[in-house]
């Protein structure tokens, strides 16, 4: 059976999935239903809660939430984005994007950096919860580790995921992991912080810009026939003049708002190679709303813009090297160019 996104109307995958029979998976033997909810519920209990403290305890930072909370908040995003006319997705599709997302952040849990390739150090009950199938597991680790960090070096970690059949099943990985990667990116709104640890000034300054960030993110709008992301964001006064530390130099709240809005142009820009053509977001509409305080009914002003592909393509710096790296060893390591070209042809022809 396949979920047709249309079909959706406000509703999430995992809703979907929930209402599925074993029949709805063909000739797959396993309650994929049934599996889904014990690791949905093993991990809400006993590993989603432990995440952030797991970073704070290695790392000393304080994380926005990485619980239960932000992991429904992903698998909305993941739901409005296939929530277009054309996007559809198997049964198996949605149980492997579904545990995908509820394992993509528990990495965290042995320390922050280079949490996105930790999958494959946690053990114990989890490999259990994913069934005996190898190929099944790796595959649902791959797509959960692709939301972020590099392959050998290289950010484009979706590029390199290799499409092979599964228990007879095609699944496309790439698409699915472009879903998971761009919902997660759309996920860092107000829901995910504490506002009581922010009032009381809990928060250590290495994390409070992230926290702030959080915070005035008001809204997400995922326009699917409009092909468009409407951001909303709210700031105060105040919140505009404090000053923050990150990576060494200072910087304020309406600094990082910019910088993050254009990591999120990049990220939709790559996502879309996988997405395209059944899910197509052309822009980010992005509007930000200063007031004089947060109890303030009128804004002092607003600030609005689009991020949107425009203009030439920029060449790359080694040019069709780049693009194409193999050409920069095509014989004896040297780049093929028109020199290489007349001395492979003369070596030929004797």
């Amino acid at each position: 059976m396949k979920l047709k996104g249309k079909e959706l109307k406000g509703k999430t995958i995992d809703e979907w999935l929930k209402k599925r029979q074993p029949k709805d998976f063909g000739d797959l033997k396993t309650n994929y239903v049934t599996r889904y909810q014990s690791l949905e519920a093993f991990l809400k209990k006993d590993v989603h809660p432990l995440v952030s403290l797991g970073a704070a305890v290695k790392d000393g930072i304080f994380l926005n939430d990485h619980g239960p909370a932000h992991v429904a908040t992903v698998i909305k995003r993941a739901s409005e984005l296939v929530s277009s006319d054309d996007c559809t997705l198997t049964s198996y599709e949605a149980y492997i994007l579904l545990a995908a997302i509820q394992l993509h952040d528990i990495g965290n849990i042995l320390g922050r950096s280079g949490h996105e390739s930790r999958l494959r150090d946690l053990e114990g009950q989890l490999e259990g919860l994913l069934g005996d199938d190898s190929a099944e597991k790796r595959l649902i680790r791959t797509i959960a580790q692709v939301h972020g960090g590099s392959n050998n070096g290289d950010k484009d970690t979706i590029g390199h995921l290799v499409e092979d059949p599964v228990l007879n099943q095609i699944v496309r990985a790439k698409f699915l992991a472009g879903i998971l990667r761009f919902a997660d990116e759309l996920a860092d709104d107000s829901q995910r912080i504490s506002a009581f640890a922010i009032q009381n000034d809990a928060i250590p300054e290495p994390s409070r810009l992230f926290h702030k960030y959080s915070a005035s993110l008001q809204s997400v709008y995922i326009d699917s026939k409009g092909r468009a992301i409407d951001l909303h964001y709210e700031i105060t006064g105040a919140g505009a003049q404090e000053e923050f530390s990150k990576q060494g130099s200072k910087l304020y709240l309406l600094d990082e708002i910019l910088h993050r809005t254009l990591k999120m142009h990049y990220e939709r820009t790559y996502c879309m190679r996988f997405l395209r053509p059944t899910i197509q977001i052309d822009c980010l509409n992005v509007k930000i709303k200063v007031f004089k305080a947060n109890n303030s009914t009128g804004t002092l002003f607003s600030i609005g813009y689009r991020l949107e592909d425009k203009g030439y393509p920029t060449m790359p710096e080694k040019g069709i090297y780049d693009v194409c790296p193999e050409l920069s060893t095509w014989r004896n390591g040297k780049p093929l160019n028109g020199t290489m070209l007349i001395e492979e042809i003369k070596e030929r022809d004797g």
